[in-house]
């Protein structure tokens, strides 16, 4: 890989310009959604995402490395996001009997109850800030390119099962 500094000249292309057209799409729409969830006295964006990580797990669980990676943070990083959401009884710690350094983190039901509260203010936003400017071609062709550009960087794409997920969160949200 190269890492040699770019000349300015070649941060006047195409492939600039789309990557932060991304960078900005995103952090509009992100401050939107947590607008929209603090206003209706949820948990801020990054806590939903932990919430609805651990929802869409088998049990309600996963090991705090994974949850990490799924949520793109350090692990310094979901262990204070973890702490935060344990403090409030939404997830707990769950040490592994069979192996001491694992350790889970585990939605509670009060977690659930926050996750199913909290969903369709976001999934609301996902669609008044995002998806409603797309038709069904582009939203394909952007999960596909950007599920490119993270296969590139050796990132998971997702669950390994997203039906399964889709279908653990559902059942959370339907309850």
């Amino acid at each position: 890989m190269n890492n040699e500094p770019a000349k300015v000249r070649d941060l006047d292309n195409l492939g600039f310009d789309a990557w932060l057209a991304v960078w900005k799409g995103e952090i509009v729409v992100a401050r939107a959604l947590d607008r929209d969830l603090k206003a209706n006295g949820c948990q801020p964006l990054t806590a939903c995402e932990v919430l609805s990580r651990l929802g869409a797990a088998p049990q309600g669980r996963l090991q705090m490395h994974e949850l990490a990676r799924r949520c793109f943070v350090s692990k310094s990083g979901i262990s204070q996001l973890v702490t935060q959401l344990q403090r409030q009884g939404l997830v707990e710690r769950e040490g592994d009997a069979g192996n001491l350094r694992i350790t889970y983190a585990v939605l509670t039901d009060k977690g659930r109850a926050e996750l199913s509260r909290s969903a369709p203010i976001f999934l609301g936003g996902v669609g008044r800030y995002f998806s409603r400017y797309l038709d069904e071609d582009e939203m394909r062709s952007l999960v596909m390119i950007m599920n490119k550009v993270l296969l590139g960087h050796g990132q998971t794409v997702e669950a390994p099962d997203p039906r399964e997920a889709a279908e653990n969160l559902y059942e959370i949200i339907e309850e």
